[in-house]
């Protein structure tokens, strides 16, 4: 009796325990990021990823160095668009210099999971 008891005692602990949730792992992601200069006064470029979520929203710096003093300067700081592109329009025509752009590294939650979008520079850009 004190057997048959203990046996459905220890059963009844064991039905109610939760299972333990695996936890996702996300995946690390690359990008590529471009920069053109159609017109004096504008800069393009688009951000391309794997991961559409790593390209779409994306924060893009571009930079500008003076090749005399050799000073950088952040020059705008843009988001693509849902497509990856990007547009940074200038009030005036562009120095002449040195230009790049620069996509953030970015955690971001896609896929159920975190995943990690990795940092692109473009190529250097002289006007």
């Amino acid at each position: 009796m004190i057997i048959a008891v203990l046996a459905l005692g220890l059963g009844g602990g064991l039905a109610g325990a939760k299972k333990k949730q695996k936890k996702r792992k996300g995946q690390v992601w690359g990008a590529k990021i471009t920069l053109a200069h159609p017109s004096p006064t504008q800069f393009t470029g688009t951000v391309d990823s794997k991961l559409a979520a790593c390209h779409s929203g994306r924060l893009v710096n571009v930079f500008y160095t003076d090749t005399s003093s050799g000073q950088t300067a952040l020059l705008s700081v843009q988001r693509a668009n849902g497509k990856g592109r990007y547009e940074v329009n200038l009030t005036q025509p562009a120095f002449s210099g040195v230009y790049q752009a620069q996509a953030a590294h970015e955690r971001i939650r896609a896929r159920k999971a975190p995943q990690t979008c990795k940092e692109a520079v473009s190529g250097i850009f002289g006007v």
